[in-house]
């Protein structure tokens, strides 16, 4: 049985989304592709009394993809699923491996799109439910040093708006997240992380966006948050 789906689960930020879900009372199943931080972060829930599971899944294969979707949707009513899913590369575009671009346009956008795809119906089926996509403050400016990046979460937060139109009067909240730096992963690479990290959002304070969306009255929909550090 599952409740929710945290695709990037075994991340800083996708383990702290799994426990606010967990918090919120439902059994949350989380997708990554590291066996030992997805491990961890599912004990972490359960240890906090909630309920979870993991599955070991990359989305890039197509195949692992469906068939572990066919597994969540088989007896579940799905009433959120969160897309943490994510690359990044710091290249400037003249100097940027093609491979790594194709990798990151992949995971970044094509995979979400994907998923989107196979797990739409469990959430129609399971509305009022959730679908939230987690962007980056690069969802709707450009930076220097990432343009594929840049571009892809661009596309995610298209691919988010066109799929709420899609589905907004049959029950299904559609939400992106965009955060700034956050204090896991890339963010904490950046200049800033390096230098100040504690001025950084915390991964609790996407989860906290999380948590908003899903819990929000289902009258309405908070199609896009943008989260910023308070101090720059």
């Amino acid at each position: 049985m599952t409740d929710a789906l945290v695709i990037g689960g075994s991340s800083r930020i996708g383990a702290a989304i799994g426990r606010t879900l967990a918090a919120l009372g439902q059994h949350v199943t989380l997708w990554g592709r590291d066996p030992g931080r997805l491990d961890l972060a599912a004990e972490q829930i359960r240890a906090a009394g909630g309920r979870a599971g993991s599955r070991v899944v990359d989305v890039r294969d197509r195949a692992a993809l469906g068939e572990a979707a066919e597994q969540v949707l088989a007896g579940s009513r799905l009433a959120a699923v969160v897309w943490a899913a994510g690359l990044f590369d710091w290249a400037d575009a003249d100097q940027a491996e093609p491979d790594t671009w194709d990798q990151l346009f992949d995971v970044n956008l094509v995979a979400a799109a994907t998923a989107t795809r196979l797990l739409l119906p469990a959430l129609l089926a399971g509305a009022p439910s959730s679908l939230i996509y987690l962007g980056s403050g690069a969802s709707r400016q450009a930076f220097a040093h990432n343009a594929a990046y840049v571009a892809s979460k661009h596309g995610l937060a298209g691919l988010a708006g066109g799929v709420w139109l899609d589905v907004r009067d049959r029950g299904v909240k559609v939400s992106l997240i965009a955060p700034g730096l956050v204090a896991a992963g890339a963010g904490l690479r950046s200049p800033q992380g390096q230098s100040n990290p504690e001025q950084l959002l915390q991964p609790e304070d996407v989860a906290a966006a999380v948590g908003f969306v899903v819990t929000f009255p289902d009258r309405g929909c908070p199609t896009e948050i943008r989260l910023e550090p308070q101090r720059g």
